[in-house]
């Protein structure tokens, strides 16, 4: 049962009826006293309803990465014959998404076994929250530990500029991301702004004609494809066979 449909069945039936004027005050406490039961109650099923999807999609950083050539932005192996450029934001709840759901399954069945890389290309559009999470993320790559601080961004997405990356956001997760020297993270993140790279990520966006994250550029012998948007790993595998042509 959807939450909007059982909010509409509940609203069919009123928890209180206008009590007569017979009524006695006993009677009347009566009621109102199942009616506190009863809203203590949706409230409690509202919040599990809520809080489902979150713990359902949790990624497990370490695992997915472990064994895998991490250099920079860049995941897998140097010579694999396919590479899928990723443009995302951090704050984008579509790029999160994608990264809790999708992304696992092209680490394992793609990346994993040298098929494919992907090389990150972090956008800064949506506002003020990206551009400091672009940055950690960054700081994180230069020991070639991105992609699992990158996972942690997506996995602890707050609400579109909401003021949620903080540096205590931001170090909580360096303290939490496998293989990190968290001093030295904060050490090349207070030293480097990297708006180099951060424009070279734009001006290639451009030259893409990207503009909607996520969108993978997928790059192979065959040719290139664009996929833009959330889209299932089985459309993701079939643009990777279209390039990669063996």
């Amino acid at each position: 049962m959807d939450r909007t449909s059982w909010h509409k069945r509940s609203l069919k039936e009123p928890l209180l009826k206008k009590p007569s004027t017979s009524t006695s005050p006993r009677t009347l406490l009566i009621f109102l006293a199942a009616a506190a039961v009863v809203v203590a109650v949706l409230l409690v099923v509202l919040s599990q309803l809520g809080g489902a999807g979150s713990s359902a999609s949790t990624v497990d950083a370490g695992k997915l990465y472990s064994g895998i050539p991490e250099n920079g932005t860049t995941l897998g192996e140097r010579s694999a014959p396919v590479t899928i450029y990723l443009y995302e934001d951090f704050q984008c709840p579509i790029c999160g998404e994608f990264s809790r759901e999708t992304f696992p399954d092209l680490v394992n069945r793609d990346v994993r076994d040298g098929k494919v890389k992907v090389i990150s290309e972090p956008l800064t559009f949506i506002g003020s929250d990206s551009l400091p999470a672009a940055r950690a993320a960054l700081a994180a790559g230069q020991q070639n530990r991105y992609w699992p601080y990158a996972s942690l961004l997506f996995e602890n997405q707050g609400q579109e500029n909401s003021g949620y990356v903080t540096d205590d956001f931001l170090r909580s997760l360096a303290q939490k991301t496998p293989g990190l020297d968290v001093n030295q993270w904060n050490s090349d993140l207070m030293g480097n702004d990297f708006s180099s790279e951060l424009q070279a990520a734009h001006s290639k966006a451009q030259a893409d004609g990207v503009n909607a994250t996520p969108t993978l550029i997928i790059s192979g012998p065959n040719g290139q494809t664009k996929l833009v948007g959330l889209k299932d790993y089985a459309q993701i595998s079939d643009a990777i066979n279209q390039v990669d042509g063996s």
